[in-house]
């Protein structure tokens, strides 16, 4: 009997051990989140960025096993026969050398032809080749340099958008926010390889930031800098106006005044305007044709119209002609794969805040209204409407960040092998 109570009495000692060893490891893992969350180092942020390097990395893995497998055709094909592409590895060539990553590395290589009334280098933007010839200069290797400015150009704008975030939501949210963000497949794809995604959307962000906070002067600034990167960025300009127009309405209802109601401020939004009249001057200097980078936009069948002549034209636009093996049926489900949920989630706006909506419809309206190859590079065109991620502040927690970051990692090495094999977006 006495036994069976100190058995009995050992369970019972073995139990509480058990027990407080466990308590104890619950409250040290509590206070460590406390101590995290309190602490002046944003861990929460830092593990995004890392699990955007992870990404990145995927991508590069695939890549090299792509181009070992022999997946990729025409690696060192380069329609302008630059004397640099021996020296360079195919892994860079992978990242550099494919698509309008060609058009760009070109601009920075020799500039934009003169003496010509159009070409089609004149559709591309200076600003991106602008910063690759600068970082050039301290690398000595085109290709390099622009994969260089796409994945600095990228960590800046997961930044950017970080800080956005924080304007509307709490710091952890804002952190899961920025991992969807940085991981949606064609963003992490087009912002890796040698393209100008990332540095318009570094500037585009940041352009909001300081719209949100009436800081004018940097806004215009980085607009002008949005612009001149890509320039489907001139919506800015209208969608600024509009949203400002609203806010004047408003405060002239209170006011009485207009001159109460007007920000002088916005004046240095003729900025933009300014620099983009000197860029067409320019052009028209070296080429005769004001309207030379509009005019350039033929040669990839640009042309802006409705979402139904965009949809009519991946049947019977001249992509399927010249392509015969590519089906349009697989055109219009790669499309709509992306923009679909994209505009589903930015008209979900107009619950929560009328100028993000305003923000995001705009892009949105013009991406699906574009015939021609940028109809076709809608999922990454649609890119400029970047407030449609936060459209998910309200439903954002660690298990759906999570599930969205696995599946956009899986998508992103398939984007990866589409952009690769033949032209996706």
């Amino acid at each position: 009997m006495a036994s069976e109570e100190c058995d009995e009495s050992a369970q019972d000692m073995a139990d509480s051990n058990e027990h407080s060893w466990w308590s104890l490891l619950v409250m040290r893992a509590q206070g460590a989140r406390v101590r995290m969350t309190q602490s002046r180092v944003p861990w929460l942020l830092v593990a995004v960025f890392l699990v955007v390097v992870i990404g990145k990395i995927l991508l590069l893995y695939s890549l090299e096993w792509m181009i070992e497998a022999g997946l990729i055709r025409d690696l060192r094909y380069n329609p302008y026969a630059p004397g640099d592409l021996d020296a360079t590895s195919d892994l860079i060539l992978g990242l550099a050398n494919q698509w309008d990553s060609q058009h760009f590395i070109e601009i920075a290589r020799n500039g934009y032809p003169t003496g010509v009334l159009n070409h089609v280098l004149y559709a591309f933007a200076p600003v991106y080749p602008v910063m690759v010839a600068s970082v050039n200069v301290m690398v000595g290797d085109l290709y390099l340099s622009g994969v260089i400015v796409s994945n600095v150009s990228h960590f800046i704008a997961m930044f950017a958008f970080y800080k956005v975030a924080r304007l509307y939501v709490d710091y952890e949210k804002a952190c899961l926010l920025t991992l969807v963000f940085a991981l949606f497949p064609t963003l992490l794809v087009y912002c890796t390889v040698a393209y100008s995604e990332a540095p318009y959307l570094m500037f585009a962000l940041w352009s909001w930031y300081y719209f949100k906070q009436e800081r004018y002067f940097p806004c215009a600034l980085l607009t002008s800098l949005a612009i001149l990167t890509r320039y489907i960025a001139g919506l800015l300009l209208v969608i600024y106006g509009v949203i400002e127009l609203v806010k004047m309405i408003d405060k002239y209802r209170t006011e009485h005044s207009f001159r109460r109601a007007f920000n002088s401020q916005l004046l240095w939004f003729v900025m933009p305007v300014v620099s983009v009249c000197a860029l067409f001057a320019y052009f028209w200097s070296v080429t005769g044709n004001f309207m030379v980078t509009f005019d350039s936009h033929m040669f990839f069948g640009d042309k802006l119209s409705t979402p139904i002549d965009q949809f009519r034209w991946f049947f019977e636009g001249f992509f399927t002609t010249v392509n015969p093996t590519v089906e349009p049926m697989s055109l219009v489900v790669e499309h709509y794969m992306f923009t679909i949920p994209f505009l589903v989630l930015t008209l979900s706006l107009l619950r929560d805040d009328e100028f993000l909506a305003i923000y995001g419809i705009f892009f949105m309206w013009v991406t699906l209204s574009m015939e021609g190859i940028s109809g076709i590079a809608a999922p990454r065109i649609m890119l400029s409407a970047w407030v449609a991620f936060l459209a998910l502040r309200n439903r954002i927690d660690r298990t759906l960040a999570l599930v969205l970051a696995s599946l956009f990692l899986v998508l992103s090495v398939w984007v990866l092998y589409q952009f690769e094999t033949r032209f996706f977006a």
